[in-house]
């Protein structure tokens, strides 16, 4: 038999987002998007090219990753992240946020 007692977990928050605004401001829009996924960027040296890769936020938060198009699992040690960054972009941007407490198979 097995028991909940002294079992404790902590929650996942899911968050819905819709950049519908943003095509009208595409240049918010792909900020937002690089703050969030990250982005490579290369420049020419003498030697060559080189290239970098600058992570996001979702790279920086353990845990937490892209689940769907504008859908992202986060867990709860990393909410205050995400809740800052939304809410930068939040002129841009229609977002849902949900708890998710358990998962069912």
């Amino acid at each position: 038999m097995c028991s909940l007692i002294g079992v404790w977990r902590m929650s996942s928050y899911l968050y819905l987002y819709d950049c519908k605004e943003a095509r009208r401001t595409n240049a918010r829009r792909v900020a937002f998007t690089k703050e969030l996924y990250g982005y490579t960027y290369t420049w020419k040296t003498k030697s060559g090219i080189k290239e970098k890769r600058k992570p996001g936020l979702l790279d920086e938060c353990v845990g937490s990753k892209a689940v769907a198009d504008s859908a992202i699992l986060v867990p709860e040690e990393s909410r205050m992240l995400f809740e800052s960054l939304f809410s930068i972009y939040k002129d841009i941007l229609s977002l849902r946020v949900y708890e998710i407490v358990q998962e069912i198979l």
